[in-house]
């Protein structure tokens, strides 16, 4: 029997997404359109629209739809970005970006990049550029980024990250402290005179990105 993928990208709008308040045309049109189900593993294509997390390997996730749409309309998407998207995984959120903005800077791994490109070959996505390397330590080649993007939790703001954007530029991930069960969806913005201003936007969840977990010196 085969999969109705397009009823699941539907039903997964409908339910999950608009639901929830978000209510921005065209990010609704690129969750409709681009198909999860070739950003996750064979086996897990099943459940790829269900409202949990998906395990894409070695401990990383796709961030649940509900989550991943509204962060996308905290930060107030503009057609002029210039996005890094940080643990890009298998792609997804980079090809949910790329028809929303001018360029997506997509960070992760050589060999994760590498499968995620012919994703976005299959898909059409012509304004994605791969940039190796750790995650921590983001894509300085590139910067500035009007918008930075957290694929997951982190313990703290990353610094790193924030000096990266630019003047006005806003980032938004899921922080969770230490021993916490439950994180917060978190939007960052740089104002004048390179100042942070931070704010929380709702409760999320994810699992830690690479790199961003809390200090095991921390944790009792």
């Amino acid at each position: 029997m085969t999969a109705d993928y397009q009823k699941a990208r539907e039903n997964m709008v409908d339910c999950q997404i608009h639901t929830a308040g978000v209510l921005s045309p065209r990010l609704l049109q690129s969750f409709q359109t681009v198909p999860r189900e070739l950003f996750v593993p064979e086996k897990m294509r099943g459940i790829a629209y269900s409202d949990e997390p998906v395990a894409i390997g070695k401990g990383r996730f796709l961030l649940d739809p509900m989550t991943h749409a509204k962060m996308l309309q905290a930060v107030r998407l503009e057609a002029t970005d210039t996005v890094l998207d940080v643990g890009a995984g298998t792609g997804y959120s980079s090809a949910i970006l790329s028809p929303l903005v001018m360029s997506v800077v997509a960070l992760d791994d050589k060999k994760t990049l590498e499968k995620a490109a012919r994703s976005w070959e299959k898909v059409g996505c012509s304004n994605i550029i791969a940039a190796e390397g750790e995650l921590r330590a983001g894509a300085p080649a590139h910067a500035p980024y009007s918008l930075i993007l957290l694929n997951g939790a982190v313990d703290v703001l990353p610094q790193n990250l924030l000096g990266q954007l630019a003047p006005g530029g806003r980032l938004a991930g899921i922080v969770k402290r230490a021993g916490e069960a439950l994180g917060c969806a978190v939007l960052a913005e740089k104002l004048e005179g390179g100042h942070i201003s931070s704010r929380s936007l709702f409760e999320a969840d994810a699992a830690y990105l690479p790199g961003f977990a809390p200090s095991s010196a921390f944790v009792f």
